[in-house]
């Protein structure tokens, strides 16, 4: 219970409701839990292009990511990464693991797409290495939270 004085002017109005938002915010936030939703599934492949070890200058814009790194023959490559679909889906045969999400994206290197074909594709081995790729699959891991590539 918070007990509030009275005190002569219109601002005191307004303190009071400013210690009543300092006071409620914390238990709003503390609710908040991460979902296995499509906005988590592609937040979560943002997440992680941009904490490899070989990303830099990282940006994303909605359904768009930007960043340098390795090129598809040897050096560096300027990359533009498009979402097309995300899809999440309940996996009945794992408690530990109840979702399963699916990620298509297209992919450009200096301006160029890279063609994928089936399970083919020309995107360097350090994407390939984190899970990541023109069609990829991740994992909901429910103790944790969040998603595993």
């Amino acid at each position: 219970m918070v007990r509030v004085s009275w005190l002569s002017g219109g601002s005191s109005t307004v303190m009071v409701m400013l210690l009543m938002m300092t006071l409620m915010a914390p238990a709003g936030c503390a609710g908040a839990q991460a979902q296995a939703d499509d906005e988590s599934l592609r937040d979560s492949f943002a997440e992680q292009i941009e904490t490899s070890s070989f990303v830099s200058d990282f940006s994303r814009d909605g359904d768009e990511i930007t960043f340098s790194g390795p090129g598809r023959d040897g050096g560096t490559a300027e990359w533009r990464v498009v979402f097309d679909t995300s899809l999440v889906e309940p996996n009945q045969f794992n408690e530990a693991r109840p979702y399963t999400g699916r990620v298509t994206s297209d992919w450009y290197a200096d301006g160029e797409i890279v063609e994928y074909l089936g399970n083919m594709t020309a995107l360097p081995k350090e994407i390939l290495d984190r899970g990541l790729g023109q069609e990829c699959w991740a994992n909901w891991l429910e103790d944790e939270r969040r998603w595993d590539w």
